[in-house]
């Protein structure tokens, strides 16, 4: 069964928000087993989303507890109000 992961911040600006999706577009493109992504930022607001689908819970899990993951929020949690919100769901569209 498919996973789906989803990562919630706020940024502290505007000119943050467009530096966090630039790098949350570079992070992406370098991971390895996705079946999609999304990123959503709020309509006049400073929230984002980032969407990610996984084949399965164990690649996600796996991708969680990574290196690159762990230096994707040491990169980005200066830009935030709090810390990032990760829920992970099971896909039953399929």
């Amino acid at each position: 069964m498919r996973t789906t992961r989803m990562q919630i911040c706020e940024v502290v600006s505007d000119d943050l928000l467009k530096q966090i999706v630039a790098h949350m577009k570079d992070h992406i493109a370098s991971i390895p087993g996705l079946v999609g992504h999304w990123i959503l930022v709020e309509e006049g607001g400073r929230m984002v989303i980032l969407i990610t689908d996984w084949p399965n819970r164990q690649d996600c899990v796996t991708y969680h507890s990574s290196r690159a993951y762990r230096q994707f929020i040491a990169g980005t949690q200066h830009m935030l109000v709090g810390d990032y919100v990760v829920k992970l769901f099971n896909n039953r569209t399929e």
